[in-house]
């Protein structure tokens, strides 16, 4: 009987692309990403489609995202059910950017270049 309710279980799982505006007020209502739930992998995807997250699921999905702000702090989270339990998932927006990428890379060449000019000037 055990393995027949598992198998119910798993034959209920339906892949999910939700819409998601990762705060939760969004920009005029227009979701700027997507979340991709597959069996046993989620993915937040940009609208050009990128990916912008993924995470490994504890267990199968058996029922679409519940999305808000249960946090309080104005971005969407999610809440995933599984066969094992149900999962709760914070989006947080990364403070690294391509642009300090950028900018740390122009420190260290200019670094390099004020020690070869340090270096050139104490052997002439």
């Amino acid at each position: 009987e055990g393995q027949a309710e598992a198998e119910i279980l798993i034959s209920a799982f339906m892949p999910t692309a939700t819409p998601l505006s990762t705060r939760h007020q969004g920009k005029g209502g227009i979701p700027e990403n997507v979340i991709i739930i597959g069996e046993s992998t989620m993915s937040l995807v940009s609208r050009g489609g990128s990916i912008r997250a993924d995470v490994d699921l504890p267990g199968i999905p058996i029922a679409p995202p519940i999305l808000g702000d249960f946090s309080g702090d104005g971005y969407t989270d999610l809440i995933i059910w599984t066969p094992d339990g149900i999962y709760g998932y914070l989006l947080r927006r990364r403070v690294a950017t391509h642009l300090f990428t950028i900018l740390m890379a122009i420190l260290i060449v200019a670094l390099a270049f004020a020690l070869v000019f340090v270096n050139l000037d104490s052997h002439l």
